[in-house]
């Protein structure tokens, strides 16, 4: 199988409204997950905010990643 990639729109959260294209799976979906790592207000330190892929594609053949929060622990600056 070659390498499909496939439409996605993030729904909510820190990239509410952005369209990208990822990796599809062998099942033609995209993960069910995807997490991003975003700077504090105030730069203390990083949250990691999840989104969970939706069922299917949207009214507009992007697949949506809906925005469930953020995951573990605030976390310090690595740079430290």
């Amino acid at each position: 199988m070659t390498d499909v990639d496939v439409d996605v729109e993030f729904v909510g959260g820190p990239l509410d409204g952005v369209v990208s294209c990822v990796r599809a799976m062998t099942t033609g979906q995209p993960p069910g997950r995807f997490t991003i790592d975003v700077i504090t207000p105030g730069g203390g330190g990083h949250d990691n905010h999840d989104y969970q892929a939706g069922t299917e594609p949207n009214t507009h053949g992007r697949w949506p990643y809906e925005y469930t929060g953020i995951c573990g622990p605030h976390r310090q600056d690595r740079a430290r």
